[in-house]
């Protein structure tokens, strides 16, 4: 960031003598008591850094009943004074200056100078006058433009059986998740840092073409910071107002769970004479003239306060996913006398353990094509004659579930009844990985292997999403897959389908496919993406705000990027790239003392949150590698998403079952939860060490077979070591790269290294281009030094 203008100003400043308070069971509006307070804080450094948003900040003292806001007392003069007990709060300031806006420090010292109090709590609160309710509230993992959606009431797994609640031109609908109100009525959105991806507040003015960004740390001695949105800007309203608060110790009135509220059990903390404590702020003020510019800002400082990464070696790609595939094949084959396949729960009746395309074959069967065996890839084959011979229906699309030849529908509570209506995105997951399974087994030597039928297939699959779009203009959520009538239509879930339709168009020789794969990809962006909503990927969560449609844009982008070589499906890759990154981790989250990930030593950065409905983290993404951020790197050589490509193929790893994992030791498991919120009850940190779920276990195995171990480039000093291993460039001339590779783990090593010379980046990877990267085994403790030329991997030594 180039810096114009530089102010340092640090300043302890005793804020006004006496106090005002209020009485509240809710955040008091601010003409409750704030304009009274006597400090004026617009004639301060931080009034003057608000001030372009019509804000003003105010710390103050909390006292609680039980989880209940009771008072809220107002600094002036520097000093709160009650009864029982005296405060200060001091300030620490500095200002820099950037080519787009300014970043404010701010460190707020509060400390008790008399008595004690037994249920009390500090607080920042942040609030904007004139507010303006079509401004685009974010909170990483929550809030997508303040989540103004249609709410239905339905309860987990929702879906929308009332016909007359879903007409096609239906409005984006949720279930009950945490929202402001669409006419921007009264409303407090209660969350603490274990909520979100990142701590942070903010939103993006498009009438003033202004940011605002907030960020926080995660917890002080009390635990988790409180994290508030309060918003008064109703049509009765003379006086508009939108307040962001932080909380120490974060005490909400109700905690968030799955689809609605509960109590939160939150207490207020005891203070004593001399008790100190600091909240912490960056705060950025910046000009953005559209969303794609204020998303981008996000992306750039989410890390601002948090810092870089660190990493620990758990296990080796090679090894963790040999344990998946091992376990896979002992526990997750189905066969019968009609039918062969991998599932997740092959015992299970529960229809989603027999899945199609999403959460189930073709994805399930690729990890074992790739590290094929002569008995994986019989199996392979198997579980491709049972997806394309007994899973498709009339129209080319796939059925949801079919257990065994019986098949069963998505709408949850009759999967039994509605057997024909499935999610669409399920057909393009079938397509894409159906076709990059034929493209691997012909690069393998295993084209005899390949049926006409699969091929019949897959081009029946194409031609049903082709005849969708142009019957509907859009991919809807769920179809009715044998008559092509749309059950549920909107979300953005058909964002998967440009992926898949592109590399069809390839395969088949039919330009139709890329057609539409581009237009459907543009529409998504612009009618969604750009309007700051991205939702509906998953089965279950209606069309709430979700991680898996930001990395399906970015999947698809980046394959039509490298089907047409055109430069505007980079910038689209990476604003959708921004967007995933609000779901992805951005630090080291500190888990509760004792928890399983807390004894670890897990690092969450790089898990991803599932949606604003299902509010845990996740080891990855459901279901893909994470090589598109590399194919992104590639393209733009922007050095941040490499990191983000880091933070998540890295970290994935540590969620893998192993006999050395200090996490868990069941080989090959991997469950759903990075449980960072309490929003299943007091779990935070812990793991279901029973839970094995194929998804996961999947998405883990594709990250290690995949991606490269090490990824450099010859002839300038880009170098990235992905592998749970230790690497160093130790010669490097115009000739050669010598690497020292160190596997500082228990077990031994075979890493694949993707080099390549800076202009041969530009170039987008074949399709499956994995397959052809070189290995270097280095053994458990051991080190070897790679010699690698401009001609790629020369030897060892």
């Amino acid at each position: 960031m180039k810096i114009s203008r530089l102010i340092v100003l640090f300043m302890l400043i005793i804020l006004p003598v006496g106090s005002s308070g209020q009485t509240a069971n809710a955040w008091p509006r601010l003409e409750e008591g704030t304009e009274k307070n006597k400090e004026d804080p617009d004639g301060t450094l931080v009034g003057e850094f608000l001030k372009n948003f019509s804000g003003r900040f105010r710390p103050v003292v909390c006292w609680y009943k039980g989880s209940k806001l009771d008072t809220v007392h107002s600094f002036t003069n520097g000093t709160v004074r009650t009864i029982r007990s005296q405060w200060a709060c001091k300030e620490r300031i500095s200002i820099n200056s950037f080519s787009t806006g300014k970043e404010l420090d701010l460190f707020l010292d509060f400390s008790c100078l008399q008595g004690s109090e037994k249920s009390a709590g500090v607080a920042v609160a942040f609030d904007f006058n004139e507010w303006d309710i079509n401004n685009y509230v974010l909170v990483p993992s929550q809030l997508y433009g303040g989540n103004r959606f249609r709410i239905l009431p339905i309860g987990y797994p929702p879906y929308i059986h009332d016909e007359r609640e879903r007409p096609l031109n239906m409005p984006v609908t949720v279930t009950n998740i945490l929202h402001l109100n669409p006419d921007g009525t009264y409303a407090k959105v209660e969350m603490n840092t274990g909520n979100v991806s990142t701590p942070m507040l903010s939103f993006f003015n498009p009438a003033k073409k202004q940011g605002f960004i907030l960020l926080t740390d995660q917890r002080t001695r009390f635990g988790n910071n409180g994290l508030f949105v309060v918003e008064d800007a109703g049509p009765d309203r003379e006086k508009k107002v939108m307040t962001f608060l932080v909380s120490a110790p974060g005490v909400r009135e109700q905690r968030y769970i799955m689809c609605g509220r509960d109590s939160s059990g939150d207490k207020g903390a005891v203070w004593k004479k001399g008790d100190r404590l600091t909240l912490g702020f960056k705060i950025f003020n910046f000009q953005a003239n559209d969303l794609t510019a204020f998303y981008e800002k996000v992306f750039d400082v989410r890390k601002a306060v948090s810092g870089k990464n660190s990493y620990s070696n758990v296990t080796p790609y090679s090894t963790a996913a040999e344990l998946i595939l091992e376990h896979h094949n002992t526990h997750k084959w189905f066969e019968s006398d009609s039918a062969s396949y991998y599932c997740n729960r092959p015992g299970d009746k529960n229809p989603y353990s027999h899945q199609i395309g999403w959460g189930g074959v073709p994805i399930f069967s690729f990890p074992d094509l790739i590290a094929e065996t002569p008995e994986r890839l019989h199996r392979v084959c198997l579980s491709l004659d049972y997806l394309f011979f007994r899973a498709q229906g009339k129209t080319g699309l796939f059925y949801a579930s079919c257990r065994n030849g019986k098949i069963f529908g998505d709408p949850h509570g009759k999967m039994e009844e509605r057997i024909t209506i499935a999610m669409t995105r399920r057909s393009m997951d079938v397509l894409y990985y159906g076709l990059r399974s034929l493209d691997l087994m012909k690069q393998q030597g295993h084209s005899d292997l390949i049926k006409p039928g699969w091929e019949k297939s897959l081009r029946s699959c194409a031609d049903g999403l082709i005849k969708v779009w142009k019957d509907y203009g859009q991919f809807g959520q769920f179809i009715d897959v044998d008559n092509g009538m749309m059950d549920i239509n909107g979300s953005t879930a058909g964002c998967a389908a440009g992926a898949g339709l592109a590399i069809a168009s390839e395969y088949f020789n039919e330009p139709e496919y890329l057609r539409i794969a581009e237009a459907s990809a543009r529409m998504y962006y612009e009618r969604d993406f750009l309007n700051g909503y991205a939702g509906g990927g998953a089965a279950e969560i209606l069309q709430s705000p979700d991680s898996e449609t930001a990395w399906d844009m970015v999947e698809s982008c980046i394959v039509l990027y490298d089907v047409t070589k055109k430069p505007e499906w980079l910038a689209k890759a990476k604003f959708a790239a921004h967007t995933l990154a609000t779901w992805m981790v951005s630090y080291d989250y500190v888990f509760p003392e004792g928890s399983a990930m807390a004894k670890a030593g897990t690092h969450a950065a790089g898990s991803i949150f599932a949606s604003s409905q299902n509010n845990h983290s996740a080891p990855g993404y459901y279901i893909l590698s994470g090589d598109c951020l590399l194919r992104l790197f590639r393209a733009t050589g922007e050095t941040k998403y490499a990191e983000m490509y880091k933070d998540q193929s890295h970290n994935v790893i540590q969620y893998i079952g192993s006999p050395y994992n200090p996490l868990r030791k069941e080989s090959g498991y991997v469950t759903e939860r990075v449980q960072l919120s309490d929003w299943e009850g007091n779990n935070i940190g812990s793991v279901s060490y029973e839970d094995s779920n194929m998804a996961w276990e999947i998405l883990a195995a594709l990250t290690c077979l995949e991606n490269p171990g090490i990824y450099l480039h010859t002839d300038d000093d880009t170098f990235l070591v992905m592998d749970h291993i230790e690497a160093q460039v130790v010669k490097r001339d115009k000739s050669v790269v010598n690497i020292r590779i160190i596997n500082p783990t228990s077990y031994d090593a075979r890493i694949s290294i993707l080099a390549e010379t800076s202009a041969q980046a530009k170039i987008p990877l074949p399709l499956n281009a994995f397959n052809k990267w070189p290995k270097i085994t280095v053994k458990a403790g051991g080190t070897r030094t790679v010699s690698i030329s401009l001609n790629g991997l020369e030897k060892t030594f």
